[in-house]
């Protein structure tokens, strides 16, 4: 089986994709991924044909407004910004999907891309897969997290999730309605999601039953997998296997660190974010890209083996990605999410919700703030709890192996 994984975002965004992708060529099927030119050498590191998506990921993230916006934490007029950088190149991302999807048996597609993929599987009559990493579709439980992370009555949860639903849809109609024509396909005037719905499309939540309660409804089309990490093999590939002698010996020379990173969320005043580990009073090992000499109390290193290294730390400290927060949570480490945009506070939130830690937005971030949700992760009770959910996390099993048995599945039953 030909199958075509379609992905646009950061890694924390491809990273799932490409342990499904994995997973699926691990089984004897031919994977393509289209993923942003900068994480076309990534996709292929773990063996996999890759191709560009027709985007930069890393282009608007580390612009001068990219910056500026998420210095602000305000995710509305990140996604405003982000809705007209789209609009100056869809035409090149459509171009290579188009390319990628071509002779595929089935598409598989991440959020960014879902509206796109959708008028590709139904002009080429083939079935379509979303992957979710945060529960996403309307709900009367929990609320579109880019909205809010409170929890609302349940009428005024379902409400705002239509909102959303046609305020996004107007943002982007014109774009995938002009694929359509380009297709030869008919336009439309529902939004993608209330019409994969009413298909019975299967979207794979790529995410732990463990942090978020089951939704009623959504077992059949939308089943909860665990979350998709890379396997020890791929981690090799990539070069990001085990922790090197220079970082072991740091490791053993005293006690468990705080690991500190942001994944691909780009720090605005790096300076001012180091000065603030530096004053902390507990050893620290921070994922950055600061050309910082080793001492006793601060390692900085580049992009780490989270399985290896995160059991050896006391708690972490990241910007609440669903790989990152499921990577430490299985490590048995409380966290305090710095939350930039997206899903990330709907994570801290449930890690709250949990006892297993706390978030605050990044842009609210200080040395007090920073101090101070150190001290509750070192509490016992944070430890406990996050232990707790380590251990139910490992008795689910690999995410990866049953998210490619479900895409498989559903494209049996299509055909």
């Amino acid at each position: 089986m030909r199958i075509a994984m379609l992905c646009v975002g950061s890694r924390g965004d491809v990273q799932p994709m490409v342990a499904l992708g994995v997973e699926l060529r691990r089984r004897g099927h031919e994977v393509l991924l289209a993923v942003p030119s900068d994480l076309v050498g990534f996709a292929a590191g773990a063996g996999l044909e890759a191709v560009s998506a027709g985007v930069d990921a890393r282009e608007f993230l580390h612009s001068a407004e990219g910056q500026r916006l998420l210095a602000a934490g305000d995710s509305r007029r990140y996604l405003t910004a982000l809705a007209r950088k789209r609009a100056t190149v869809i035409g090149d991302v459509q171009d290579a999907l188009i390319g990628a999807a071509r002779g595929a048996d089935v598409i598989v597609a991440s959020r960014l891309v879902e509206d796109d993929a959708a008028v590709l599987a139904e002009h080429a009559g083939i079935p379509l897969v979303c992957l979710h990493y945060a529960p996403s579709r309307p709900n009367r439980v929990i609320a579109p997290y880019f909205v809010t992370v409170r929890r609302l009555p349940a009428a005024l949860t379902a409400l705002t999730h239509e909102l959303a639903a046609r305020v996004h849809w107007r943002a982007i109609a014109g774009s995938v309605n002009g694929l359509r024509a380009r297709l030869g396909l008919r336009p439309v005037r529902d939004p993608t999601g209330h019409r994969l719905a009413r298909a019975g499309t299967t979207e794979i939540q790529a995410y732990s039953r463990v942090l978020v309660p089951p939704i009623e409804g959504w077992d059949t089309y939308r089943p909860v997998v665990g979350f998709l990490g890379l396997d020890a093999a791929t981690r090799e590939r990539i070069g990001e296997h085990g922790t090197g002698p220079e970082l072991d010996r740091w490791l053993d020379d005293g006690d468990p660190p705080v690991y500190i990173g942001f994944g691909s969320m780009p720090a605005t005043d790096p300076g001012r974010l180091l000065g603030m580990i530096r004053d902390l009073p507990v050893r620290v090992l921070a994922g950055a890209s600061w050309d910082v000499p080793p001492s006793r109390n601060l390692f900085v290193t580049g992009a780490l083996d989270h399985d290896t290294v995160l059991p050896r730390c006391r708690a972490a400290v990241h910007h609440g990605g669903a790989g990152t927060t499921g990577a430490a949570l299985r490590a048995g480490l409380p966290s305090l999410v710095c939350a930039v945009l997206g899903d990330q506070p709907f994570w801290g939130s449930r890690l709250r919700a949990l006892g297993a830690g706390d978030w605050v937005r990044f842009a609210d971030l200080d040395e007090r703030r920073l101090r101070d949700g150190i001290d509750r992760l070192l509490d016992p009770a944070a430890r406990d709890a996050a232990a707790g959910l380590a251990a139910r996390l490992a008795a689910e099993g690999d995410g990866a192996e049953r998210a490619a048995g479900i895409v498989v599945e559903a494209a049996r039953r299509t055909c």
